[in-house]
């Protein structure tokens, strides 16, 4: 971010630029300058100064989108080096890309308090972080990295971030950790959670006894007055730490109580107000909304099950399992008696189950029958058990409310009855996500098309990957001509592969496709259209003509001289909006000419993807069969 003085007006510019951040110049006399001088003075300007000059500089005008991209774009440059990534985010409005910069230049801030700050001449960290502070939404907190900027009770910072921050990530994977990084940890936790906003909780750690913290023994045990019989009613809950009850009750109520997770040196944390400066008053109970729990074990998810029946704010629940771990089907049953006591409290809001992975399918019967009003469910598979183990398939009995499933399997199913009995029974979805579905020789997936169109008609998004639907052409334009599709996905699903007259099945499925007003998006990719890529320019042909947008055909080796026979279709009756045309991963250095002429002709009405693909280093198996 170094910038060489090279003329006069750069020293000119640089001038103000520390006369500004010095406060020897007021906003007002910057505003003053000239718009030409203005615009010349924005790569000079820091952050600070810039989100300060911002407003007045939409009024006068002058966007400062590209100063901020500049800077995104060098921090971008920097995590690049680090993580090796290739791609940037875009962004459409000047507040947007700021709103990034000002998140990543803090979280640099808050791991390492030393970050250079000079290529910015005059900002002090102070300063940044307090104008900062206000964008924040988000804290990564790991028991790897203590923070370098200090953050106390009643500092300015930490009641700023109390207010923003929304969403919280605890890594918590070190053995070595240090007492002072544990208590500081512990108190930023107790703050951001019990004293702050926080609505999003993502969690990682190999320690079950962490999430036992947690859970279940980090909050404050502060109670108002109570008689003898409630005091009574609580004595089993500290029954575990083999402690009486009465030595921490007083006449106004019990005590704050001082725990110790027991023998364990990392998790030495206290459980009382005197143990966090700045609770003077009872702090609020959890408002956690979303938990996300990345490779989680079975001791993770039992204690998720205690809290789970009375974690009324809980709206959405992810686990990820670690390495395609997974959950043993005892683990998902006693959930299910959780989710089951959960659905009778009135002020419950769960929405949405997120469980990956799943040792047999039919267990999703048993989650959906636990807790009838679930929008949402996502789901992996990595064992169907139809024999004695699970005795006889599950019956799913009334309707349900679900309006999202998306199922993942990782292994050659017997058959797909509990997909099925589920989709019979859940006739309010609206997007549905199947892969890797595989049947045994001989069997086919027509029953899952009719059932979609005999139980599913209101579906809105469609998506089916890696499923064998060659034999299934009929059943996609039956199901087509009842569904009201806005999305259609179906990725290497082999649609031609044994169909005799590949050109005409295509046509057919076009044909289907245009009976649709209501499609929006569609992704036909890894299908090996190949030459027969030209039949889909027919959406866009004679008087029913569809309402495409989205048109996905990458990675289906379409040939230059195809493509450009597809463009020249095209361009005979161009499609009525913009469409936005994914041609990745498609051979166009064969011809590279022919390549840029195809792509030349469909640029006047389609916003192209693309990527520089080598195909020489695809396998000549895998060409064979196109």
């Amino acid at each position: 971010m170094e910038r060489k003085i090279t003329t006069l007006r750069d020293v000119c510019l640089q001038k103000v630029h520390f006369h500004f951040s010095v406060k020897d110049l007021g906003k007002a006399a910057v505003l003053n300058l000239p718009s030409d001088l203005l615009k010349d003075l924005l790569p000079y300007m820091d952050p600070v100064q810039l989100d300060q000059l911002q407003p007045d500089l939409e009024v006068k005008g002058i966007s400062t989108f590209s100063a901020w991209m500049k800077m995104y774009q060098e921090l971008a440059a920097d995590r690049k080096q680090v993580a090796g990534r290739k791609q940037q985010r875009t962004f459409d409005t000047s507040q947007e890309v700021k709103v990034e910069v000002m998140r990543r230049l803090f979280a640099q801030c808050l791991r390492d308090s030393s970050i250079n700050l000079d290529s910015w001449f005059y900002m002090s960290l102070s300063q940044f972080l307090s104008t900062a502070v206000k964008y924040v939404n988000h804290v990564a907190l790991s028991s790897d990295t203590e923070p370098d900027v200090d953050l106390k009770a009643g500092d300015p910072l930490l009641a700023s971030l109390e207010k923003t921050v929304e969403s919280l990530t605890l890594k918590w994977t070190g053995s070595n950790t240090s007492r002072e990084l544990a208590g500081l940890l512990s108190f930023l936790v107790h703050r951001f959670l019990d004293h702050g906003v926080v609505k999003h909780v993502s969690l990682y750690s190999p320690y079950s006894n962490f999430f036992s913290w947690l859970f279940t023994e980090r909050g404050h045990l502060y109670r108002p007055a109570m008689d003898r019989n409630n005091i009574d009613n609580l004595t089993s809950s500290f029954a575990i730490y083999g402690e009486s009850l009465d030595q921490y009750c007083d006449e106004n109520g019990p005590n704050v109580k001082r725990c110790r997770m027991a023998n364990n040196e990392l998790f030495s944390w206290h459980r009382c107000i005197d143990s966090y400066p700045g609770c003077v008053t009872p702090c609020p109970g959890l408002k956690i909304q979303s938990l996300v729990v990345t490779e989680c074990i079975w001791e993770h998810v039992k204690d998720i099950i205690k809290i789970l029946p009375t974690f009324d704010s809980l709206t959405n629940l992810t686990l990820q399992t670690q390495f395609g771990y997974s959950l043993p089907i005892w683990v998902i049953e006693d959930m299910a008696e959780a989710l089951v006591s959960l659905s009778s409290r009135p002020r419950r809001s769960l929405r949405r189950v997120s469980i990956r992975t799943l040792q047999c399918g039919d267990v999703l019967c048993d989650l959906l029958q636990a807790y009838r009003e679930l929008k949402e469910l996502d789901v992996g598979v990595t064992r169907v058990i139809t024999q004695d183990s699970r005795n006889k398939q599950k019956e799913l009995e009334g309707e349900f409310q679900l309006e999202q499933l998306s199922i993942t399997l990782d292994m050659t199913t017997q058959d797909a009855d509990f997909l099925l009995t589920t989709l019979r029974a859940c006739p309010h979805l609206l997007s549905l996500h199947v892969s890797g579905m595989r049947l045994p020789t001989g069997h086919s997936q027509k029953e899952l098309l009719n059932t979609l169109a005999e139980s599913n008609v209101d579906l809105a998004s469609l998506n089916l990957y890696n499923l064998n639907l060659s034999d299934c052409m009929e059943e996609i334009i039956k199901m087509l001509s009842v569904c009201k599709l806005e999305e259609l996905h179906l990725a290497d699903c082999r649609l031609l592969e044994f169909a005799a007259d590949k050109a005409a099945s295509l046509r057919q499925l076009v044909d289907a496709l245009k009976t649709l007003p209501s499609l929006r998006k569609l992704n036909l990719s890894h299908n090996r259209l190949a030459k027969h890529v030209h039949e889909l320019a027919q959406l866009f042909s004679g008087p029913a003509c569809s309402s495409l947008e989205y048109l996905h055909v990458g990675a289906n080796f379409i040939q230059p001289a195809d493509l450009l026979v597809f463009a020249e279709t095209l361009s005979s009756h161009p499609p009525p909006r913009r469409l936005t045309l994914d041609l990745a991963t498609n051979p166009g250095d064969r011809d590279a000419d022919t390549w840029k002429a195809a792509l030349d002709k469909l640029r006047p009405f389609c916003h192209l993807l693309t990527n520089e693909w080598d195909s020489r280093n695809v396998m000549a198996d895998f060409i064979s069969v196109m």
